[in-house]
């Protein structure tokens, strides 16, 4: 049974292989690091799709780097708004295949 200690992701990398989460850990730190885009800025955009994706852990561990990365509450607000917006075109869009099968 997995334990509290680690997140998740990180205890069933572990369990593949051990150079599967420093794989893992070495890509994260290569996206997330200061580009063209701030690290505020990469975490703000992580903690969205985690929104966008339903994943309750990942909301939690990203919007913890966000504020790490001085997000304030109304930036997340904000990511979490827009993730919503995605979320609902998304839907629009899937939705549209309803119209299409009714024409034919």
């Amino acid at each position: 049974m997995l334990t509290e200690d680690k997140p998740r992701p990180y205890k069933f990398a572990e369990a593949v292989s051990d150079q599967l989460i420093n794989s893992f850990d070495n890509l994260a730190s290569e996206i997330m690091k200061e580009n063209a885009l701030s690290s505020k800025d990469k975490s703000l955009i992580a903690l969205a799709c985690s929104v966008a994706i339903n994943c309750h852990y990942c909301i939690k561990a990203h919007k913890e780097h966000a504020i790490k990365a001085g997000a304030t509450q109304q930036e997340i607000l904000e990511a979490a708004a827009v993730a919503g917006q995605v979320r609902l075109g998304s839907t629009f869009t899937y939705a549209s295949f309803i119209i299409e099968d009714n024409e034919e």
